[in-house]
């Protein structure tokens, strides 16, 4: 686990998501805290009750300006990996810290199932797998509405911002059957989406599974050339499917 509210360099899945998604190398992340509420089924994070979230011994705002002040040189931070920064309870820490990092001039990711912040030039990024609302009350059950989600990526366009989409991890049809092609219609108009496999769950293992993904990945990556969105399916995913690294 990292150092809560203070910058570390991420490692494997996480890496590579900041990589792909600030688009440069030297890269970084901060946990505004630890835990999460949302109660999503294939969240990594281990599901907490308010109470039991972890919080920084400080303001993540003051521990990174200090690192920064020390001589910490980044080309970009993700917040954050180890909860959705924009819970209630970690709000005001997630934008006091990104004010902080844009006072810097320093690129900032988020990532969140809430919304987004109203901060300019971020990159605000969501969480949707699915227009189903269906989906989100099984799999996501404290986590905002899709309809809310998809409505806050069309006013960061109309605003101007960028506005990123995280489809990972995507269900294959054992798990949750879903029109594919309806649901990237949906979010058609952000700027990037990344997209990953199914994890922790058998069922996303199988040759059944394989074989979904093997067709699905050529489907996803031609349908952001046609709209012209940026993309990027994980190594993990391309690997599972045999394919070559993106």
């Amino acid at each position: 686990m990292s150092k809560l509210g203070m910058l570390y360099r991420p490692s494997g899945l996480a890496l590579e998501t900041a990589h792909a998604v600030l688009e440069a190398e030297n890269v970084h992340a901060c946990n505004v805290a630890w835990g999460c509420t949302n109660r999503c089924k294939n969240c990594f994070i281990r599901w907490s009750k308010p109470g039991q979230i972890r919080f920084p011994k400080d303001q993540p705002r003051h521990m990174v300006e200090k690192q920064l002040d020390g001589g910490l040189k980044t080309d970009g931070v993700f917040v954050s990996f180890e909860t959705d920064p924009l819970l209630a309870c970690n709000f005001t820490n997630a934008v006091q810290l990104v004010n902080l990092l844009r006072e810097k001039k320093i690129p900032v990711a988020m990532l969140s199932k809430m919304g987004a912040v109203d901060i300019p030039n971020i990159r605000n990024g969501i969480t949707i797998k699915s227009s189903d609302e269906r989906f989100r009350k099984e799999f996501e059950p404290n986590a905002s509405s899709i309809a809310h989600r998809i409505k806050v990526l069309r006013m960061l366009k109309n605003n101007g911002e960028y506005a990123w989409v995280s489809d990972e991890p995507h269900p294959c049809p054992d798990i949750y059957k879903q029109d594919d092609r309806a649901f990237w219609e949906s979010i058609s108009f952000v700027d990037f989406i990344i997209f990953g496999k199914w994890n922790y769950n058998s069922l996303a293992s199988t040759d059944k599974a394989r074989d979904y993904y093997k067709s699905t990945v050529p489907r996803f990556i031609d349908f952001c050339k046609d709209y012209g969105i940026h993309c990027h399916v994980k190594a993990e995913t391309m690997k599972f499917i045999g394919g070559k690294k993106w």
